[in-house]
């Protein structure tokens, strides 16, 4: 049951690629070992969870990764584990390939959240982006149309909260750049933003400085 339920979401991560044009090629689910049905699952393996992600580092040599950065308890315990997983597969894959351009995207959803001041990339969101968030979430996502955890702060869809806190986060924004700077900007764009999605992006040495603070500060509790 547990595999059957882990192939219905990777189908309905497949939809939503679809929507941008993504084949089903184009999209691979490595199912690493740490991936289980218990409410704690076990921490990631050298031998069994980080190689299958090096392998894909390797075939594609990405310029850009990007990563859920989530504290450990902070929502679904995976997030965190995968970050460590992530950072021992890049830092692997520099030792073969000197790409010094990588840059890791670190973004937070529903669960956590960047203060502003952790924030260095603001993608802007508009009326029209916000539609076919929602559209592609209750059309691609069926299992989780009623999610099973709802967030304490939203009884419904999970892309009705991520739009009350992207327009939260672009209200904070716009008190400190003020009203004017974006409903006069010569952009279309930004006098269109109605959310704003927080990223903090990171040089390699960064991101491994990041996850090794938050490991150290899981061992000292």
């Amino acid at each position: 049951m547990q595999k059957l339920k882990g192939m219905s979401r990777e189908w309905e991560a497949e939809c939503l690629w679809g929507y941008y044009g993504w084949q089903c090629e184009n999209v691979r689910h490595l199912r690493l070992g740490f991936y289980q049905g218990d409410i704690f699952t076990k921490e990631p393996t050298m031998d069994e969870d980080v190689p299958p992600i090096v392998a894909e580092l390797q075939r594609i040599d990405p310029h850009v990764i990007t990563v859920a950065f989530d504290p450990e308890a902070s929502g679904p315990d995976t997030h965190y584990k995968v970050m460590q997983a992530m950072a021992e597969a890049i830092r692997i894959h520099l030792e073969n390939h000197d790409r010094t351009d990588l840059k890791i995207w670190g973004y937070r959803n529903v669960w956590f959240r960047f203060d502003p001041s952790e924030a260095n990339v603001f993608v802007p969101v508009t009326l029209g982006m916000f539609s076919i968030m929602h559209d592609a979430f209750m059309n691609s996502f069926i299992t989780q149309k009623d999610a099973s955890f709802p967030s304490y702060e939203h009884d419904g869809p999970f892309s009705e909260l991520a739009q009350r806190i992207q327009v939260e986060q672009y209200r904070k924004i716009k008190t400190c750049l003020g009203r004017e700077w974006f409903h006069n900007h010569s952009s279309a764009l930004i006098r269109a933003t109605r959310g704003l999605v927080f990223l903090q992006e990171m040089s390699p040495d960064e991101f491994f400085a990041s996850c090794r603070a938050l490991r150290q500060s899981v061992e000292a509790r």
